[in-house]
């Protein structure tokens, strides 16, 4: 194995790890954007349940001050979560093309061993060639 196809080895195991990283940081980001679409439904139900309970059994103004204040702390934390399921989703998208782009350098780099083996094989079969042209080139000579 010649120096130049060790290093090529060599640059593909690399590539295999960074394939897998990629691949985990992936499957990570797709768990992440689940429980945050859940958390955002969640939310998101708990505030349309207490916007329709809204005025309701109210005897003072008091009571409905109270019920607008955590009408307004449950639509913060539905826009809140919102976000969130949003930054995930674009984490998740990164991670996707981070999964292409190493699948794309490792298989690159998979073809750059194949020509290199490619070469050595082609520089192999010349210098046999050579050999044996060599050896029947002494047979001649030495025939009278």
């Amino acid at each position: 194995m010649t120096g130049r196809l060790k290093r090529a080895e060599r640059l593909l195991d690399f590539a295999d790890r960074s394939v897998k990283s990629a691949l985990a940081a992936a499957a990570a980001a797709e768990r992440t954007v689940l429980a945050a679409r859940a958390e955002c439904e969640t939310s998101e139900r708990a505030w349309e349940s207490a916007a329709q309970a809204f005025g309701a059994g109210v005897a003072f103004a008091v009571d409905l001050r109270d019920q607008s204040a955590h009408l307004r702390s449950l639509r913060v934390r539905a826009d809140a979560s919102a976000a969130k399921l949003s930054a995930a989703l674009e984490s998740e998208r990164k991670a996707r093309a981070m999964v292409i782009e190493t699948s794309r350098k490792r298989r690159t780099l998979e073809l750059w061993r194949d020509r290199i083996v490619e070469t050595d094989q082609a520089e192999q079969r010349a210098l046999e060639r050579r050999g044996s042209d060599e050896l029947a080139a002494r047979v001649v000579r030495v025939r009278p």
